[in-house]
């Protein structure tokens, strides 16, 4: 009987014990991202985003309307860290230049030699960016993007060396030139960034760009 009711109160104490040390734990403060965005955030509203686009590159109606689903699905991260930002997606460009094939009604070249020469003209481009990197991989149509830039906290801008792009015609700025250093503005709201830009096209027109992510998590 004493030895029954001892291990009930060593159990008890046992309990006790990490009831006490769990409740001496520093409790997490929630983050307030307008003051701190650190962290990883993903990118989302693609259709609307690339919508503007295709319009400010006068991008074929057909062919936009296939080529928003297949940037849709798009994982883009915008990661901070400190003073670092870093943007990275990869991109399986395939169907994208199946849908451009499709939506301006080409017969020739037949398809497979059409892809390989958009495949050789954004090798081409990649050639020419200075800040970008971009590792293509042919065997499955596809490449990796990243492009770092910096964040000003104080003046709430996030700056990248070079504008952001997918392939390279769909230029996620205001401008028509992705060597051009690119400077957001941004705002928080909640768990939502969002970095906007101002500026002329080639055409001279005012254009306003705007991308959105939502925050997924902080850095480790």
């Amino acid at each position: 009987m004493f030895y029954k009711t001892k291990k009930i109160l060593l159990g008890f104490l046992a309990f006790l014990s990490v009831l006490l040390i769990a409740g001496c734990q520093p409790q997490k403060e929630p983050v307030d991202l307008t003051k701190n965005p650190q962290g990883t955030w993903q990118w989302t509203e693609q259709q609307s985003t690339l919508q503007k686009v295709f319009l400010a590159t006068n991008v074929e109606s057909r062919a936009a309307a296939l080529m928003l689903d297949d940037l849709d699905n798009v994982n883009m991260t915008m990661t901070i860290k400190d003073k670092t930002v870093e943007l990275k997606y990869r991109f399986d460009y395939l169907r994208i230049y199946e849908d451009q094939y499709k939506g301006q009604n080409l017969t020739t070249p037949d398809f497979k030699t059409y892809v390989q020469k958009k495949t050789e003209d954004l090798k081409a481009y990649v050639a020419t960016l200075q800040h970008t990197k971009i590792t293509v991989d042919e065997a499955n149509y596809a490449y990796d993007y990243t492009l770092t830039g910096t964040i000003d906290p104080d003046n709430h801008t996030i700056t990248f060396p070079e504008t952001p792009t997918f392939l390279s015609r769909i230029i996620l700025g205001p401008t028509s030139n992705p060597l051009e250093a690119m400077t957001y503005n941004y705002t928080v709201e909640g768990k939502q960034m969002t970095l906007s830009a101002e500026g002329k096209n080639d055409k001279g027109l005012k254009l306003v760009m705007r991308l959105r992510f939502n925050y997924t998590e902080e850095n480790k």
